[in-house]
């Protein structure tokens, strides 16, 4: 393997990986390897030793008791998350780990759950449960883009006075504001889920070309990505033919 290898730390991917969030790991690699550019992934599990060296870090989705579980394990990686980025790594988090890596986590019951605190935004359970199609657009490190995916959560996510938000909702509930996720930097969060790396090449493509380029690894996607793309047009066709029937006020 050559040094031109694209590190991928995948945060928790049992507790935090039931909406098929590894796909969203494999995406990352496999579309870089058919740039030429290998790849290595960690697994990092509750009590493990907190990773120092990543190019991405993946946060997949999982219920309310897994963001619990990992909660308390999840607060020892903050100092590492800041550190990464600071040094331009791309935090990628959806759905559940979104919240995890949040302030905290407000229940409806009076029950908190307190968060990493890497984004600057709180989590309100209490909102009507959504699960149907989510259509957004983002500038995320370039021109606007539109992104599509599936939303399956009942919160409302509040971002703090200067906190940006990762795009605007076209069809769905996202934030409950018209806003959807967050974002810090080369960061986001999202409840966009499908997986949605795989579900939105360009998007991956963007997070490819962050993650390598500080290390001055050039990525573009090519010939040899066609085919992911051909996939994923289809099933972004599929959604967005079905939008006005799933969609439904938050």
């Amino acid at each position: 393997m050559s040094d031109d290898v694209l590190r991928i730390v995948h945060l928790y991917p049992e507790e935090l990986g039931v909406s098929g969030d590894r796909g969203n790991v494999t995406t990352l690699a496999v579309r870089a390897r058919r740039a030429g550019v290998d790849s290595s992934v960690l697994e990092y599990r509750i009590g493990d030793d907190v990773p120092t060296v990543a190019d991405v870090v993946v946060v997949g989705h999982g219920p309310l008791s897994g963001v619990r579980a990992v909660a308390a394990d999840a607060r020892r990686l903050a100092p590492a998350l800041e550190s990464f980025a600071a040094s331009g790594v791309p935090v990628v988090a959806v759905g559940g780990g979104l919240e995890l890596l949040s302030r905290g986590v407000e229940g409806v019951d009076g029950e908190s759950v307190e968060g990493v605190g890497f984004f600057d935004a709180v989590v309100r359970r209490g909102a009507p449960r959504r699960t149907n199609y989510l259509q957004v657009t983002t500038d995320y490190q370039g021109d606007e883009i539109t992104l599509f995916g599936f939303e399956d959560h009942a919160a409302h996510l509040e971002l703090g006075t200067d906190a940006e938000p990762f795009g605007s909702v076209v069809h769905g509930g996202g934030n409950g504001d018209g806003r959807e996720g967050v974002r810090r930097g080369v960061s986001f969060g999202t409840q966009l889920k499908g997986p949605v790396l795989p579900l939105n090449p360009a998007l991956t493509d963007r997070v490819l070309r962050v993650a390598l380029s500080r290390r001055m690894i050039s990525y573009s996607a090519g010939a040899e990505h066609a085919k992911l793309d051909e996939y994923a047009a289809a099933s972004q066709k599929v959604i967005a033919d079905n939008l006005e029937r799933s969609f439904k006020a938050m």
